[in-house]
């Protein structure tokens, strides 16, 4: 029984997204930044794949309703489960954002309120979302800092975000991000403003929490090879439109132009030649 209930939940269509358009209003006249995106996720890992300046991050933004106030946007069909987002007014867009619906942004200092300690912006998060008080929030939060493998959970709670470091920083972000048990995540370049080891760290986080939850990830990144390694499948973006929806296993046997050019523009570690020896 247990098998057929995994089942039904992992085919279920989480988010539809149908001929997406946007466009930004500037001194210099209408800049469109979408102009036709198509996919749906389910309970799966989906990456988002493009070149800079391809719209990956407006893809985020636009299903958040967090798009600034210069844009435009139009769509077909955009539905996150039986929740039409294309009349969803503001009211409804807070109910959905934190408790069904979460995203991790690109630099979590400029995310996280600066003048706020991480403790009280959680606990704001479960205040809002589930209508704990501060102590249950407290022991929620310390919990949830726990799973995005802080080791001194308590000197977080009371520290700002100034005070981390870039990778303790972006676990904080998560952690906030999920008080509300989110059902799916959007993490945009989320490891692009950290080093490699904290980077690693935080996809294992982020992975670890998909599993354990059950939450869909929408994965946006420039870093084909790490969604290639890291998601079921990929929607590959080119100048603001789906181009190709394919499994990240078969993504190396691709042949659509866009992708194969992603794909040969990866870079690769060359071995230096050995010096010649002339004696």
């Amino acid at each position: 029984m247990a098998c057929a209930t995994h089942l039904i939940r992992a085919v279920k269509v989480m988010l539809t997204i149908n001929n997406l358009r946007v466009s930004y209003r500037t001194s210099r006249g209408e800049v469109r930044g979408l102009t036709g995106v198509n996919f749906i996720c389910k309970r799966e890992k989906l990456g988002i794949v493009g070149g800079s300046g391809s719209g990956k991050s407006s893809i985020g933004r636009a299903i958040m309703g967090l798009l600034p106030r210069n844009a435009h946007l139009f769509a077909d069909e955009m539905r996150f489960e039986n929740n039409d987002l294309l009349t969803c007014g503001e009211t409804a867009m807070r109910s959905l954002r934190g408790r069904r619906m979460a995203m991790i942004f690109q630099d979590p200092l400029l995310a996280l309120n600066p003048v706020m300690t991480i403790g009280a912006q959680i606990s704001e998060s479960y205040k809002i979302h589930q209508g704990l008080s501060a102590s249950v929030s407290r022991t929620h939060g310390l919990r949830m800092l726990r799973s995005v493998h802080i080791e001194n959970p308590d000197q977080m709670w009371s520290a700002y975000p100034s005070e981390l470091s870039g990778g303790m920083a972006q676990r904080a972000m998560i952690a906030m991000m999920l008080a509300g048990g989110p059902d799916l995540l959007i993490a945009d370049e989320p490891t692009s403003a950290l080093d490699a080891i904290s980077g690693q760290a935080v996809l294992q986080i982020i992975d670890e929490l998909v599993q354990s939850q059950g939450m869909g990830l929408l994965f946006i990144s420039h870093d084909l090879s790490l969604v290639e390694r890291f998601c079921d499948r990929i929607v590959v973006i080119q100048d603001g439109e789906s181009v190709e929806t394919i499994k990240a296993s078969a993504l190396s046997a691709s042949d659509h132009p866009y992708t194969r050019a992603l794909l040969a523009a990866r870079p690769r570690l060359v071995a230096e030649a050995s010096p010649t020896n002339h004696n």
